[in-house]
């Protein structure tokens, strides 16, 4: 395991989700390479705006001289009151990714843990996500499980 410090990503760090969010997408679903580099700007407007309304927080992890090995977001999401979550906005995960060179040495789930103890210390009691197939074991052993949820591509 590496060692690895983690920051919270200004807006100055867009760039950087933009293009995790971007390789992540082309990694999980190569066929839409094109469409997903179609969407950057709208991508980079997107991340800006909820970063500066405080609705996108980013975690950055960094080695000790400062190189970036991965990153990843929590997206407050408004949701409507449920039995088992009062609140009105909730923490979505997305956008986990991990620079080439420092896969399987701790960056994810330092990144994943991070973003659990951000949105406990905020009073949240769940946190969603949507996981590629690679995704799956290190969410799991966070104790994520999977639920019902349903999709209609429209």
């Amino acid at each position: 395991m590496a060692e690895f410090e983690i920051s919270l990503a200004k807006v100055e760090d867009s760039e950087l989700l933009v293009r995790h969010r971007v390789d992540m997408w082309k990694e999980i679903r190569p066929e839409l390479a094109e469409k997903t580099e179609e969407l950057k700007d709208l991508t980079r407007n997107w991340i800006k705006t909820k970063l500066s309304e405080g609705k996108l927080v980013g975690f950055i992890a960094k080695t000790p001289t400062g190189t970036v090995a991965g990153s990843g977001c929590i997206w407050l999401r408004e949701d409507a009151p449920r039995p088992f979550n009062p609140c009105l906005e909730s923490p979505y995960l997305i956008s986990i990714y991990t620079e080439e060179g420092f896969r399987r040495m701790g960056a994810a789930s330092l990144i994943v843990q991070c973003a659990i103890d951000w949105s406990r210390a905020r009073g949240y009691r769940t946190i969603g996500l949507h996981a590629s197939g690679a995704g799956i074991p290190l969410y799991e052993r966070f104790g994520f499980k999977m639920t019902t949820e349903m999709r209609l591509m429209l």
